[in-house]
């Protein structure tokens, strides 16, 4: 007998647990959910039904009860548990990826840190195990490194305190800072203040993961650090498209470049290129600090400029200094096109003919005028002079790309099987940098302070190196590195200590190179 669920007459169709179902094992029919035989009992269905249709149920059948999380999949014999990870085969549940094994070749030891340069091995492939007080790392191996005894532990850590940090190089507004981030309706993630240049989001969290669209959060969490596309939603964006390595796409929009710098780079930066062209004004627009080139301090004033007498849209900081308005327009402020970009022209300074460059910090777009004889702006065609400043400015200007950093929230569970003397041992290891954490191979940044919060860029990580359990929770392949010296002052599990040789002999293993 093994656990499954099934479906009663008040399901209502509404197709949720079909949606959210890991296995695949719910199909609609005729307007009605259905439940097959490959249920292996992860309740992912009955905790997201809201019409209360689903209830526990038994069936006959050989199945395998998983032990790697708290849900305890019951696995029938040739398939996987909800994770995706585990394959019974003839009744024993195998890990479907190999354990990866890092090339030597690859590591070295760093006499300055005390450590070598990179894990043994991965995480990666390793399982995870139900925590406890005297229950160490799925594998510990060791390997001999110039003449250095070191030893990795890896698990694929089961985590509810994780997440994943977003940086998006574009000024395209997203939405107004601790506002929420949506997929598919459910609340999964917070704007960020932005970054230079750059949005910022947190997706995940406790709060979220273990909320009641925990499903949905710990899902996105995996596909952004899996390098997958993932489509969000926030109160300034209907689509919002981010993967990995990849330029954002903002409601259809996908900028190929981002800022070379805030508005007053753009004029300070670049000033003896458009003094060189002799222009009387440029106007960079940005929702941060919008620019007027002759009478900022640091450029126009500093080299002689006359004012122009042309005042830029914005909030007056400082000489030349504007504060701006965020929004969909130029430089994502609420600039949409060049002309609204010149709130006023001073007539008591401005002269006729005066040459007026409009541009946002990125030069994507952007508009000329001079000053007839009534001081009005009247908008002209691009000079070729003006153009090459403007291309000068955009060669100068980064590839817009998504990148993300996994999150690692390690608790006293993982604590656990690193040391057999307690966490607080682990702690102390790190903060002495005796202990080198890495994330998927990756080097972890570890936070200051109490606990083990650990940071890591996806980018050089294999793809689909993670995955989330049904808790639900995330799964983060980690590895903790160290000397054999550092490793039994730490109370770490001597007894489970194995050659790498000999972990590569026993279980499936592929090697990989950093």
């Amino acid at each position: 007998m093994s656990k499954v669920y099934k479906i009663e007459e008040n399901c209502v169709g509404c197709g949720q647990c079909a949606k959210r179902c890991p296995t695949g094992s719910i199909k609609m029919e005729n307007g009605r959910a259905v439940i097959g035989s490959t249920c292996v009992g992860c309740a992912v269905c009955f905790r997201t039904c809201k019409a209360n249709a689903i209830v526990p149920g038994r069936r006959e059948g050989r199945t395998a009860v998983c032990s790697s999380c708290p849900i305890h999949c019951s696995i029938p014999e040739g398939q996987t548990g909800a994770c995706l990870r585990f394959v019974n085969q003839d009744g024993v549940l195998l890990r479907k990826e190999p354990l990866r094994i890092v090339d030597k070749s690859c590591i070295h030891f760093d006499k300055v840190t005390g450590l070598p340069s990179a894990p043994l091995m991965l995480g990666l492939g390793a399982g995870s195990n139900l925590y406890s007080a005297d229950i160490p790392a799925r594998y510990i191996g060791c390997d001999t490194v110039d003449g250095v005894e070191v030893i990795t532990a890896v698990t694929e850590a089961v985590l509810s305190f994780s997440g994943a940090k977003v940086k998006i190089d574009t000024d395209d507004e997203i939405g107004p800072a601790g506002s929420p981030v949506r997929r598919e309706g459910k609340v999964v993630g917070f704007i960020a203040p932005s970054e230079y240049g750059s949005r910022m989001l947190y997706i995940g969290g406790s709060e979220l993961v273990t909320g009641p669209d925990g499903f949905v959060a710990a899902k996105t969490i995996i596909d952004l650090v899996n390098k997958q596309p993932v489509t969000l939603r926030t109160e300034a964006v209907r689509e919002l498209v981010l993967q990995q390595g990849k330029p954002p796409v903002v409601d259809g929009r996908s900028p190929a470049k981002m800022r070379v710098g805030c508005g007053s780079m753009i004029v300070e930066g670049f000033a003896r290129q458009w003094m060189d062209i002799h222009v009387d004004e440029v106007i960079a627009c940005d929702f941060d600090v919008t620019a007027a080139l002759s009478t900022h301090t640091t450029c126009g004033v500093r080299y002689g400029m006359k004012p122009s007498g042309v005042i830029p849209r914005g909030v007056y900081s400082s000489p030349g200094r504007y504060f701006g308005t965020p929004g969909t327009g130029w430089g994502g402020s609420d600039i949409r096109c060049a002309r609204e970009a010149i709130a006023s022209v001073d007539r008591a300074v401005a002269r006729p003919g005066a040459r007026i460059v409009v541009t946002e910090t990125s030069a994507e777009r952007a508009g000329y005028f001079e000053l007839d004889e009534n001081l009005e702006p009247v908008e002209l065609p691009i000079p070729e002079d003006v153009e090459g400043v403007l291309q000068f400015i955009r060669d100068n200007c980064e590839n817009c790309s998504v990148n993300v950093t996994a999150v690692a929230c390690i608790g006293g569970g993982v604590r656990n099987v690193l040391s057999s003397q307690g966490p607080l041992r682990v702690n102390q290891a790190l903060r002495e940098k005796k202990v080198m954490f890495s994330i998927c191979g990756q080097p972890g940044h570890v936070l200051p302070g109490g606990g083990i919060t650990v940071e890591s860029s996806v980018a050089n990580m294999p793809e689909n190196a993670f995955s989330w359990v049904a808790t639900p929770a995330t799964v983060f392949p980690i590895e903790m590195t160290t000397t054999r010296e550092y490793y039994e002052e730490m109370g770490g599990y001597i007894d489970a200590v194995r050659p790498i040789h000999e972990i590569m002999q026993a279980i499936d293993t592929a090697i990989v190179k950093l």
